[in-house]
């Protein structure tokens, strides 16, 4: 059997095709489906964003404190469980010598998806209160895991889904690095990845320059005036805009030597232009209520802050581009990102990043020059990314030559929870197991974001583990009320032979991945039993006579060991 061009455009452009999506594309046609995933209706709840409504975790912790957090006893309205249906109060001395009254809770209960509406100011405060425990605050960021997961199997919105992913790696930041950035991890997902995903590139690159999680992760959030913070700097250039592939210290040490540069417009950039950049965004920080000249404080929402009295207001040179001393507030900072965002380097950069995500390892240098001309032609737009997707999407090298791209572990396992047609729950067991098959959700340490090329998610250890996964998914390795794999319920009624079951699945699991002999050896393997220790056969025309739970298990490591193959890792 051959793949088809839908399937491997599809298969590229979701987290895994369905049987019912290829019929759809095969009906509407690849272009009005692009058009459709690039323009995804608002308000309208599709089956992940009923999935979340519904959902719920449980949570569990005793905790003991000189107040009852907010947050945790509205959740406690909803149905947390207290010591004795209410808090035990216990009278201790504060410093002062005051009487205060210190409570203990036993929270358990089975919470809804309560933070992911929160606002900044509220996430911000979960972590700015005293005492607050540390399970209220790892919440918030586990909500936002989970919801990932449901959105990736379910949404009908799969290309979004995929450019949030991009963007989320492209703009690593680790919510271990800071109990703040697990606090307003719900909003940094929804107002600043999501909001701009389709968006103009200058525009989300400032959102997240912004942001309290990068603020912190790349320590800007302190960076003053003499000597600046370089991290922030350093990683603009390098990954978030022009890439390491135009850091050209290793060729010129000043910058009047770079090409361009004495026009104003430098080929590249050198450690010159990160230490001149560091100094312009000299006073970004956050309003987290950090104290100044001994008795004054910054607000404390959590929002973007500038602070005149930490920036370096003297004149700078970024990309051979001067920047007069005593600018306006900010002016440097958003001077640097537009030098960096409206840069020849980036649109290419990131058009070659968004080639390999989404086609190839290494994809064709003609396709990456095309989208990076679509990057640059609407730079200035508002939907400038939608634009770059869409070349992407309709070019002829998305529907060709399969299988240049490794599944990372998120994209494997929703693909096939997808092709089976699964019931999933996510729940903490399953954001545990994808990070040790190597991808560790929002927990990334480095700010390069994870690898996206096959020698990284191709190790054995990898393999092994995703293999298990898989198996265990499909064989009831997962507690019922997370994983019903359906396989039976899944399975048409006029399919009652071995050979026409195992048909089915292997092409609904992997319609067209196989050669003949692969697909013969699979079958067998499904019609396979042990007599008296032989190993024997049955009839592919024999109906099959197996009681429903065996053949429930057998079919579960059947579909298992479909996924396996090497076929099925590939897009």
């Amino acid at each position: 059997m051959s793949k088809s061009p839908t399937y491997i455009a599809l298969n590229r452009a979701t987290f895994g095709a369905t049987s019912e999506e290829l019929a759809r594309v095969e009906k509407i046609g690849w272009s009005a489906w692009v058009e459709e995933q690039l323009k995804p209706e608002s308000g309208v709840k599709d089956e992940a964003e009923k999935r979340i409504e519904a959902h719920k975790l449980e949570i569990e912790y005793e905790h003991e404190g000189l107040m009852a957090p907010a947050m945790m006893m509205q959740a406690g309205k909803a149905g947390a469980k207290m010591q004795g249906g209410k808090p035990e109060m216990m009278v201790v001395e504060g410093k002062d010598g005051k009487k205060l009254e210190k409570q203990k809770f036993k929270v358990k209960e089975k919470r809804g998806l309560t933070m992911l509406d929160k606002s900044l100011d509220q996430l911000f405060r979960v972590q700015n209160q005293e005492d607050y425990p540390y399970d209220e605050i790892q919440r918030c960021s586990y909500e936002v895991e989970v919801a990932t997961i449901i959105r990736a199997c379910y949404s009908k919105w799969q290309v979004r889904e995929l450019l949030v992913d991009f963007w989320h790696n492209h703009f690593n930041v680790n919510i271990d690095s800071d109990n703040a950035i697990r606090a307003v991890w719900p909003a940094y997902d929804r107002d600043v990845i999501r909001k701009h995903a389709f968006g103009n590139f200058r525009e989300l690159l400032q959102a997240v320059a912004q942001s309290l999680p990068m603020l912190y992760y790349l320590n800007n959030r302190s960076s003053k005036a003499s000597p600046a913070n370089e991290n922030y700097a350093r990683e603009l250039f390098e990954l978030h805009t022009l890439g390491s592939e135009h850091y050209l210290n290793h060729l010129h040490k000043k910058w009047r030597d770079v090409p361009g540069a004495l026009e104003g417009k430098a080929e590249g950039f050198i450690d010159q232009d990160v230490y001149e950049a560091a100094r312009a965004f000299t006073g970004w920080t956050v309003a987290d209520g950090e104290g100044y000249d001994d008795d004054k404080h910054f607000p404390d929402d959590g929002g973007f802050h500038y602070h005149a009295q930490w920036h370096d207001p003297y004149q700078k040179r970024v990309l051979g581009v001067e920047l007069e001393a005593n600018q306006p507030p900010m002016a440097d900072g958003m001077a640097v990102l537009d030098l960096a965002a409206f840069h020849p380097g980036t649109a290419i950069y990131l058009s070659r990043k968004l080639c390999r995500r989404f086609i190839a390892d290494e994809p064709n240098e003609n396709l990456v020059k095309r989208v990076a001309k679509v990057w640059t032609e609407h730079a200035k737009s508002p939907h400038q990314i939608e634009h770059v997707m869409r070349e992407i999407l309709l070019a002829p090298e998305m529907s060709v030559a399969y299988g240049q791209k490794t599944k990372r572990p998120l994209e494997y396992i929703c693909s096939f929870i997808r092709a089976a047609g699964a019931d999933v729950r996510p729940e903490e067991d399953i954001i545990y197991r994808l990070a040790e098959c190597g991808q560790h959700l929002f927990q990334w340490g480095p700010p390069t974001g994870h690898p996206d090329t096959a020698d990284y998610w191709q190790s054995p250890n990898s393999l092994l583990k995703r293999w298990k996964f898989a198996r265990d998914l499909a064989t009831d390795g997962f507690d019922g009320e997370v994983v019903r794999m359906n396989l039976l319920r899944n399975t048409p009624a006029d399919k009652k032979t071995w050979q026409e079951v195992a048909h089915y699945w292997l092409d609904r699991i992997a319609p067209g991945l196989f050669e003949p002999h692969t697909r013969e050896e699979l079958t067998k393997w499904f019609r396979e039993y042990e007599d008296d220790g032989k190993a024997r056969y049955h009839e592919p025309d024999a109906e099959i006579s197996l009681n429903e739970s065996d053949l429930a298990e057998h079919l579960g490591e059947f579909v298992a060991l479909v996924a396996a193959t090497p076929e099925f890792q590939l897009r």
